[in-house]
Parts: structure tokens; sequence; C-alpha cells
């Protein structure tokens, strides 16, 4: 039996039908970016909710989460001495949306 050539044609047809079918996708999560002051003071951000606990670096005052569920989180910034912690409370943060947490001010 003969094998049959495939036209270039319809690998193109099915190559942008996947391409298609991959755009509409659901993002899963949403993702939360703030900023520290002074930068110096800000080591790692965390965020808190019942059944989730994140972490990032803080680099030069500035951090962002990814691919975080949905729902109500506390944010923590540990701080490098002799600076104290901060904390945000009610960071919401929904599917596929931005959450900007703002810029959080450590005091001595």
């Amino acid at each position: 039996m003969p094998l049959q050539k495939v036209k270039p044609e319809f690998v193109l047809i099915i190559l942008i039908a996947i391409i298609v079918f991959m755009s509409f996708k659901k993002m899963s999560g949403g993702s939360v970016r703030g900023t520290v002051t002074p930068p110096e003071a800000g080591l790692s951000a965390f965020l808190f909710s019942g059944k989730d606990t994140l972490n990032v670096n803080v680099v030069n005052g500035t951090f962002q989460f990814s691919n975080v569920n949905a729902g109500n989180y506390k944010l923590m910034i540990e701080a490098a001495p002799p600076y104290r912690n901060g904390i945000k409370d009610g960071v919401k943060v929904t599917d596929g949306q931005f959450t900007d947490a703002g810029q959080l001010e450590l005091q001595k």
C-alpha cells in the first residue's frame, strides 16, 4: 500500500487550529506586584491565606508573585534590621487579573 503525501496546506490548517484552540485556554491564577521603601530594607515578600503560603525575594525594592490562586491574602514584607516587618491585609487576587499591592513603607 503506497503512502500518501501530506499537503503543506493541510499541515498549516492543523497548526492554525491548534494555536487558536490553545489561545482560548483559561488563565489560572492572578499576579500580585508591589514595592518596598526604603528599597534596601525589603528581604522577602510573603502572601498568606487559609490554604496558601507563597514567598518571593524583594529585589531592588520590588516584588512580584505569579500564578496566585484567587482569594484574599495577607501580605508580609520581611525587613532587614533595623527595620520592622511590614504587613498589609486584604490583598484580593482574581484569576487572570493583576493586583497592585502598592508601596509598603517599612519603619525602624
